[in-house]
This record gives structure tokens, C-alpha cells and sequence, in this order.
């Protein structure tokens, strides 16, 4: 594999703790049983289609039988739930993870390197952009399941009422939101922004070419107060100040009934959101697409989400649950299963399965528009040399509610001050080198 910006950062300023944090792993393994006698191995998932997906494994597979259960999303409990059953020594043999939790879960010791079990299947199918993501310390921690690039969800029928052409750039969406405003007499805006989440952000700074985390030698560097990341709050200070755009908290019921009820005609979400909008706006089928991100200037996205399958520090059973991890990310029966609840919109970062796919994805909420086409063009669009560090996950937490805070005002680049300290100091504290 070629050298990336993450796994020469990785090495550099987390290899020590990783060996640290990692040391001691459970090497037993009891192989994947038999047709008598298959391996049981459990599975922790709250992403939608996973327990159907894991019905299937079942059916199909007489070795190996998957437990599943349902938890809270990852920073919503699930993550935390992990921790304490890995301290506990009753933590599942697979779990979900969020490539921006990556990192700090590893640093934390709760999961297992992988490179034996995955590292060959992850370097045959996964992207180089996609494979950086889960590999640390020259280390395979997890095999890579979808990619999220940022994409633009709107109503056909209401941009074709007011005139709206679906903007390419960020003057063009600035102008489009002005006249969304004057068309309909005060009633709609162009978008509900949810200018407290956190992933929204991370996808348009990285867009702009923000690096929020780096490396400098052995030390981490944190970027998240650099003009890239200023240009993107200023430019939506001036549209929530300006009236232009709806800025509800991201997910609520506020937010939900804005655009059941056409008060906010757009979205900003990444390519599983399309399952999201289906089940969420079930009457307004036929009226959503999705387009590219306005970019500003020339085309290019960030990437919102995506997830993995890892296996568990403790694991005694590595070769049942990788066998389960790698069928999950690469088998077209598994993408088939998963997506057919509708609920689902993963794009496979294993460009082989976007066709199945597509094939399995009900696309008549859209028109039948071919989603996963539009998502999938836009992944080659997504910025490079972006990676996620250590503490993401507690820095997460700090600007979310200082960015929660700055709602109201519009004025969002304090909470980026906010969570640079945070960062830093979160560093610090996990015994991290930090770059002065």
C-alpha cells in the first residue's frame, strides 16, 4: 500500500500508544465450527438493514451463526456501551464503526489489529481514500463497508415552481436561497443547514481544504480555527443572519416537520441519506433528487460518515468474525439483504457492488433516479489527505454544543476557536505529542 498522509501520521504520533493499548490480545481462535456445531459470534450494530443483512449471513452460512443486537448510535452510547463491555469482558466478536471513531477507539484498547484476519481483502477491494481510513500504525483495524461523499437533496417540484436551477456553486446556492425567499412570499427557505452537527461541518471544511488533524514528525498538529474552516462559517453566518436558511438542530422533530411541512425545500446530506429522506418524507415520493455539492469554484466534495466492520480486542473467535466482517463489505448477497429494507443507502466503497447496489435500492421515491450513479460519480471529487485523530471523538462533543450555542447568532467560528483548544488539550491529555 502506498503511504498515506493518515498512516505516516498514525505511525508517527500513535504507534507507541497503539502497541500499548493493543498489547496483550486475546490470539485464540476456535476456527468457525462446523454444520453440528457452527461458532456462535455476536455482532453490535444500530446502522440500518444490519440486522437483515445478518439474517441472511445466517441462512446462507452453516459454520458460523451471528448474534445480533441493536445499540445506540455511536456517540449517542454506542461507543461507550463498547468501552464498558470490553473492561467488562463481555464485548461482541464484531462492531460498527464510524471511520471518525476510528482512531480513538483504537487508542482507547478496545479493538483488535486485524491485519492478519483483513488486511488482504481490504487491500484488494477497498479505495485508497477508503483504506487509509481504517489503517493506523501500518495496522488493519476494521474492513471499510461504504463511502459517504456530501451531497445536495432537494425538492424537484418546488426548486421547478420558483424558478430554481440547482445551484452549482456557493454563490449560486447563495442566490438561489434569495430567491426561494422572495418567490414564495416569506413561506419556504432553501435548506434547513442544522448548524450543529458536527459531520455536516467536517464534510464543507474538508471541501474547502480544511485538515482539521495532521502531523508534523512525531507530533499531531489540529487545524480547525484555518481560514479554510473560517470561509465556510462566515459564508453561513451571512445566510442565517441574512434569513435564508432554516437552522433547526440537526435531527429534531423542529427540523423533520420543516420539511414535511415545504418550509425548508433542500437538504445537505451524504449518499446514505437517501434511505433516511425515504422513510422519514414517505409523501413526498416522486419529489425529491439529488445533486452535487455547490463547491466554490471548482467540483469537489467532502465525505460525511461511512463505517466499518472491526473486530474486538478479546476476541477468541478473529477468523469466525472476520469471516463475517469480510462477507458484510464484499459479498453482493450482503449489500443485497441490507439495502432491500429500504432504509438503507450505503454506498459499498467496494466499487463492484455499487451496481447490486443500485439494483436493490428502491429508487422510486426518487423518480428513479439513479442515486447511487450521482453518489458514486462524486467519490473520486472527495478531497484527499483528510484524516481523523484520537480525540475526534471527545472534540466532538465540545463543539457540537458550542456550535449548539452558536445557532442563534449565526456567528459559528467561535465554536471552531472552541474546539481547536479542545482538541489540543485532548491530545495532551491522551499522552499525545502536540505539534507547538
Amino acid at each position: 500500500m502506498k503511504p498515506s498522509s493518515l498512516v505516516l501520521a498514525a505511525t508517527a504520533a500513535c504507534l507507541a500508544l497503539l502497541a500499548t493499548a493493543c498489547g496483550g490480545q486475546d490470539e485464540s481462535d476456535a476456527g468457525t465450527g462446523t454444520p453440528d456445531q457452527p461458532m456462535e459470534i455476536t455482532y453490535w450494530s444500530w446502522m440500518p438493514g444490519t440486522k437483515e443483512m445478518t439474517a441472511e449471513f445466517n441462512r446462507t452460512h452453516k459454520n458460523i451463526k451471528v448474534s445480533f443486537s441493536e445499540i445506540p448510535a455511536g456517540l449517542n452510547g454506542g461507543y461507550e456501551k463498547l468501552a464498558k463491555a470490553v473492561k467488562a469482558g463481555n464485548a461482541p466478536d464484531v462492531v460498527n464503526v464510524e471511520y471518525q471513531a476510528l482512531p480513538d477507539l483504537i487508542t482507547q484498547g478496545l479493538l483488535r489489529d486485524s491485519t492478519a484476519e483483513l488486511g488482504d481483502a481490504v487491500e484488494e477491494y477497498a479505495p485508497d481514500s477508503v483504506r487509509d481510513l481504517v489503517t493506523l500504525g501500518g495496522k488493519t483495524w476494521a474492513a471499510p463497508y461504504d463511502v459517504g461523499p456530501q451531497t445536495l437533496y432537494y425538492r424537484k417540484d418546488l426548486f421547478a415552481k420558483y424558478g430554481i436551477e440547482v445551484p452549482a456553486t456557493w454563490d449560486e446556492f447563495e442566490k438561489a436561497a434569495e430567491k426561494v425567499k422572495t418567490a414564495s412570499k416569506g413561506k419556504s427557505r432553501i435548506l434547513d443547514f442544522w448548524g450543529d452537527d458536527v459531520a455536516t461541518w467536517a464534510g464543507l471544511a474538508q471541501q474547502a481544504g480544511a485538515r482539521w488533524y495532521g502531523s508534523e514528525g512525531d507530533a499531531w498538529t489540529v487545524g480547525m480555527d484555518d481560514p479554510a474552516t473560517k470561509k465556510v462559517a462566515d459564508y453561513w453566518k451571512d445566510l442565517v443572519r441574512g434569513d435564508l436558511v432554516l437552522n433547526h438542530k440537526a435531527w429534531s422533530p423542529e427540523a423533520t416537520k420543516a420539511v414535511t411541512d415545504s418550509r425548508a425545500i433542500a437538504l445537505i446530506g451524504a449518499s446514505w441519506s437517501a434511505g433516511g429522506i425515504k422513510t422519514t418524507y414517505p409523501d413526498q415520493a416522486g419529489q425529491w433528487a439529488e445533486a452535487p455539492l455547490p463547491h466554490w469554484g471548482t467540483p469537489a466534495t467532502g465525505a460525511v460518515g461511512g463505517s466499518s466492520f472491526a473486530l474486538t480486542k478479546d476476541t477468541g473467535k478473529a477468523e469466525a468474525a472476520a469471516e463475517f466482517a469480510v462477507w458484510a463489505t464484499t459479498d453482493q448477497a450482503a449489500v443485497k439483504a441490507r439495502l432491500a429494507a429500504g432504509t438503507s443507502s450505503a454506498l459499498p466503497a467496494a466499487e463492484d457492488l455499487r451496481d447490486t447496489a443500485k439494483d436493490s435500492f428502491d429508487a422510486s421515491f426518487f423518480g428513479g433516479q439513479d442515486v447511487y450513479g450521482t453518489a458514486g460519480a462524486q467519490v473520486p471529487l472527495i478531497t484527499r489527505d483528510w484524516m481523523w485523530s484520537p480525540v475526534h471523538n471527545s472534540t466532538s462533543l465540545t463543539l457540537q454544543n458550542e456550535l449548539g450555542k452558536a445557532q442563534r447568532s449565526g456567528d459559528f467560528w467561535p465554536a471552531f476557536q472552541a474546539g481547536q483548544k479542545a482538541a489540543e488539550k485532548s491530545i495532551r491529555d491522551r499522552g499525545l505529542e502536540l505539534a507547538e
